[in-house]
């Protein structure tokens, strides 16, 4: 299990450079598994004594801020990619001093007023000008869903969007739980239904760190790039047991 003291270098560097200033916290837009991301993110915040505030990305929520300044922390995610483009780091960089939370990069990432932090300690550390590593937001939670239940039978979560690898024929047993709420969806029933199983299929990162937190058998696949892998190698790989990564299918 991730200690949470190694979060500490997260938690020095916003606390110096959030200091005497105002404030904002903007989620990664996504599906359920980045509401993993911002629950943990939130609980983190908690922990250190943040005072912040959060908002939205509707313009109206942003006149204000505009206006007086300050620090935006920018959610963790998986935006960073070919898959999926990032816009809004940019725009705030323009006004703000801009933080982002342990992300994938699968390029060279270069914008000014911006710190980065990394996910993993392979490929998307190369891509950003600032070398901090963090573990993804999502297992900051911890065991708090965990209820030592064993479950039974196996769950299968694999992706049905333009992320995945494309290798297998899936049919109605499968279920893409992540795309069943969005970043703001409560996570407690995403967890639940991941504890109904002993053992889990899948090419999702977060269903695969909601496994590993609930001390599920996990079977993890990579998906069309180097996400999963390279998360599994820096945050799984020495410090959660019964997980087996296959890097083909």
């Amino acid at each position: 299990m991730i200690n949470k003291k190694e979060f500490d270098e997260l938690k020095e560097l916003l606390l110096k450079e959030t200091k005497g200033k105002k404030v904002y916290y903007l989620a990664n837009p996504g599906n359920w598994g980045d509401g993993l991301i911002r629950f943990g993110t939130k609980l983190f915040f908690e922990d250190i004594g943040l005072e912040y505030k959060e908002l939205s990305p509707k313009k109206t929520d942003w006149i204000v801020p505009f206006i007086k300044g300050g620090v935006v922390i920018y959610g963790g995610g998986g935006a960073w990619c070919k898959n999926w483009q990032n816009t809004y780091v940019e725009k705030l960089s323009r006004r703000f001093k801009v933080i982002v939370l342990p992300s994938t990069y699968e390029s060279t990432i270069k914008l000014k007023n911006t710190i980065f932090f990394a996910r993993d300690k392979y490929q998307s550390l190369t891509n950003i000008p600032t070398p901090y590593f963090t573990h993804d937001m999502a297992f900051y939670i911890g065991s708090m869903f965990y209820k030592g239940s064993r479950g039974s039978g196996i769950g299968y979560f694999y992706r049905e969007d333009k992320e995945s690898a494309g290798m297998l024929e899936l049919d109605n047993t499968n279920n893409d739980i992540s795309h069943k709420g969005n970043h703001y969806t409560p996570v407690k029933d995403f967890f639940s239904e991941i504890d109904n199983y002993e053992t889990v299929y899948t090419d999702r990162l977060h269903v695969a760190i909601a496994a590993v937190l609930l001390k599920k058998k996990l079977h993890w696949y990579p998906g069309n790039y180097f996400k999963s892998e390279a998360v599994y190698k820096s945050s799984v790989k020495e410090h959660y047991e019964s997980v087996n990564f296959h890097s083909e299918f």
